[in-house]
This record gives C-alpha cells, structure tokens and sequence, in this order.
C-alpha cells in the first residue's frame, strides 16, 4: 500500500520546555533524506526559542518514515568487507567514545536509540564498558541482540523500565531531536544516572555555519524525523534548570559527510533543469582532492563549535536525589 502521510496520525505538539502554543514559521518542506510523501512544517516557539515541528506525525505514523536502510541502521562494522572500511567506519564511534573516556574511563553505559549497535561495537571492544540499548525499531534491536550479544530494549525510551542510579553515561546520539519529549526524557535520563554520572548528547547545532549557508536545505532539518532541534544557549539553561551541570560542548563528528547531504538536498531543486551538472557536482565532491582540500576549514569551524553536529557533555548534580521530576 502507498504510504500517504495526510492518511496518517497528526497531532498539535505545544511547546516541550515552555508549555507555549505560539510559534512563529520558519519553513514548510518535503522529507528531503528519505524523499517519502508529505509536507511539514517547522515553527520556533515564541516563549523560548526552541525550534520543532507543528503539526507533527503520531508516532504510529512517523515510523514508517524510518526505512530499513535508514543511516542509523546500518550494519556493524565486523560484518564489513576489507581493513580500510572497517577502519573508516569505526573513526567516529572511536572519536566519541575517546571524548567521554576523558571525563569517564569505564563503568555501565546505556545507549538510547542504539539504531543497529555501531557505537556500542566500539565500546565493547575496550573491555571497560558493560554496555545496554533502547531502540524502537524491532528488527534493528534483534540485529545488535544477536550479533553483539547485550541487552537491547525494544521501545521508545518513554516506555522502558529502568533501575534508577544505576548508568554512570547516558548517551543520546544524534537521537534527542527525534523524541517527542525530550524534556520529560531528559528527566529520565538524570533519574537513571548515578550522582556524578555523565549524560551525553550530540543533535544538530541550529547555530551552524551550514545551516545559515544552506537554510531549508540543511541537513539538520531533517524533516518529518527532527521534532525538535534547540539552540546552544537555550539547552544549556535547559540542563542546568534540571540538575546538570554543564560542561562543555565540541564539534566531534567530521562535517564533511554531512555536508554532502546538504548539497544534495540544495541541488535536488534543479534535478530537472540540469541533471548532468548537479550528478557531477556531487560526484567532485566526494574525491580524495576535495575531501582533502576540506579538511583544514571543516576541522577549524568545529573547533569554533561551528560544525552541523554538536556534542553536549554534562554531569548529573551530586547532591541529585534521583527522583523523575513531575
């Protein structure tokens, strides 16, 4: 059957953090990744800022825009083919895992929305992590079941039983723009925490050079899987307001691929009128010259804490009781 999105489950989405209905346009637009039917409608609330989408599709409605060749689903890097791409896959989880090594050398670590289990790959091969998942999606759970051998959560993290106190890292990668509740699960992310424990979170950074150069066809949009995407200062607040302490925030995953996939939703709007030009611009791009020639500039704008993604490390108060916070 045809998946037809105004067939599917709507819902009015007021703001998370303020409890505000009034928002202010930014832009409507197409699902650009997955190129699945539907227009949506991205507002920034009036009362704090926060970017999300209203409108939004009910959840029963929103996973069938989470394909089984979804970015996050791919598969583990012990099931690629030849050294070099083994070692080009695992150079980011590597990365992120190195940067909460500094701050946490081992211990129990939960990944929510674990996709198919890259991340928690890596940290298992370090032998100082006993590592767990949550993921929504039924076939890439039993996926990372099966082959990585750990607990993983069939579930929105909304819905999970969890013991309290009992993760020293939370991590929520490239995954709290997609909750429907960030703050509500923000909250529970510092109740499963130990005092002193670290929550980790990298999401798109509205305040990109990217995102000001490419505008509706950033990346970062990410239409209709991004309900909500926050600027740094306003999440900042948001984590002190309820029991973290912030830390610090840094540019880890590499701009270039990301970059890639702004160009290409950016030249999708003249496909028809110059097809050969815009196949040949993407086909420069991912050349060892380019990819070399962009090293220098992507590397300084993430140390400006410029890049698409950011990485946001905070630490859970140590005098925090626990307790979810109504």
């Amino acid at each position: 059957m045809e998946l037809n999105a105004e067939n599917l489950p709507w819902e009015e989405a007021p703001c998370d953090w303020c409890g505000s209905d009034q928002a202010s346009l930014v832009f409507e637009g197409p699902d650009r990744l997955q190129g699945l039917p539907g227009i949506f409608r991205l507002v920034r609330c009036d009362g704090c800022g926060l970017y999300r989408q209203n409108p939004r599709l009910a959840w029963d409605g929103l996973q069938h825009y989470y394909p089984d060749d979804y970015i996050s689903h791919a598969r583990l890097v012990q099931h690629e083919g030849g050294f070099l791409r083994r070692l080009d896959k695992r150079y980011g989880p590597w990365k992120r895992l190195r940067a909460i090594e500094q701050l946490q050398p081992g211990g129990r670590m939960l990944e929510v929305g674990s996709g198919t289990g890259q991340y928690l790959e890596e940290a298992l091969r370090t032998g100082r992590w006993v590592v767990e998942g949550v993921e929504p999606s039924q076939r890439a759970a039993s996926y990372t079941q099966k082959h990585l051998h750990i607990p993983v959560h069939q579930a929105l993290f909304s819905q999970v039983d969890l013991p309290e106190s009992s993760y020293d890292v939370v991590v929520f990668w490239n995954v709290f723009e997609h909750l429907y509740h960030p703050i509500g699960d923000l909250r529970k992310a510092r109740c499963l925490l130990k005092p002193g424990g670290w929550l980790v979170i990298g999401l798109p950074n509205v305040e990109s050079w990217e995102q000001r150069i490419f505008g509706k066809y950033w990346v970062g949009w990410d239409q209709p899987r991004h309900l909500y995407l926050f600027p740094q200062s306003r999440l900042r607040s948001i984590l002190e307001a309820e029991g973290f302490r912030y830390e610090r925030a840094r540019c880890l995953s590499t701009s270039y691929s990301v970059l890639y996939s702004s160009l290409d939703f950016w030249s999708q709007t003249w496909s028809d009128r110059h097809p050969r030009l815009r196949q040949a611009m993407l086909r420069l791009y991912r050349t060892i010259l380019v990819r070399a020639l962009l090293v220098l500039p992507l590397w300084a704008l993430d140390r400006l804490k410029l890049g698409t993604v950011i990485t946001i490390f905070a630490q859970k108060n140590i005098s925090a009781d626990g307790k979810l916070q109504e």
